[in-house]
């Protein structure tokens, strides 16, 4: 009895590090994104400060921000989707405010 309990934890643990596994290949290519997403943001501040064009554009990040809520399948509500997907605006935003290129 005892020998089929330690095969049965030996496979739980055998899932469970699966799934981690899993979750870690997520995360790296969640950061590999965010950076990616703020090279881009960066050039276009870039594009838009040389044009004097104002860098913070609000209608473009509400837009954003809906466009996660109408592209989320959950399980995440859309709710929590927007709080990340606002905070992530907002740390690429510190970005250019460090680099003196963000002005309204």
């Amino acid at each position: 009895m005892e020998d089929m309990k330690d095969t049965e934890n030996t496979e739980v643990q055998q899932k469970i590090q699966q799934l981690r596994e899993r979750v870690d290949a997520v995360d790296r290519d969640l950061i590999r994104a965010l950076n990616e997403r703020a090279s881009i943001v960066q050039e276009i501040a870039s594009i838009k400060s040389e044009a004097g064009v104002p860098i913070f554009d609000p209608r473009r990040e509400e837009e954003i921000l809906q466009r996660v809520a109408d592209y989320n399948e959950g399980p995440i509500y859309d709710a929590s989707m927007r709080e990340i997907f606002g905070l992530i605006l907002h740390r690429i935003r510190d970005l250019e405010i460090q680099r003196g290129e963000f002005y309204s």
